[in-house]
């Protein structure tokens, strides 16, 4: 399964309401977090849509998280710009939802997001909700 940025930033944030879902998501085995995500996140704090009090620390300490429950981070591509750009063209896709929906497809990896909006109406990409999985 592939997990998507929405899933992490709930799973790191006690306060945000599918905090207990999203953790119970990334206790699971064979999760692949799409490397996109970290670059999502890192936008999300350096722009103050996440707080995190320290920057350095918090890196490590996720990084730490991964690396204990076995979580591995998908192989970002070239070809993965191309494939997002015309996700993008058809289906109005955000930047990176596109770049997720792309790992997902080129690994034939179930994706994993609270946005089923975006990626329900994508052909041939497997999709499922974290309330799915609990």
């Amino acid at each position: 399964m592939l997990v998507e940025t929405d899933v992490l930033v709930a799973a790191i944030d006690p306060r945000d309401p599918n905090y207990h879902i999203a953790k119970r998501v990334f206790t699971r085995r064979r999760i692949i977090l799409s490397p996109y995500a970290l670059i999502e996140l890192d936008l999300l704090i350096r722009s103050g849509n996440v707080i995190v009090r320290d920057y350095i620390a918090f890196w490590h300490k996720l990084n730490d998280a991964l690396e204990q429950y076995g979580i591995r981070i998908a192989t970002p591509a070239p070809l993965h710009l191309a494939t997002a750009h015309k996700l993008r063209e058809q289906y109005g896709l955000t930047y990176f939802d596109s770049l997720h929906a792309t790992i997902a497809l080129a690994g034939n990896l179930e994706l994993v997001s609270f946005d089923k909006g975006a990626y329900s109406k994508i052909p041939n990409l497997k999709y499922r909700h974290p309330h799915d999985l609990t």
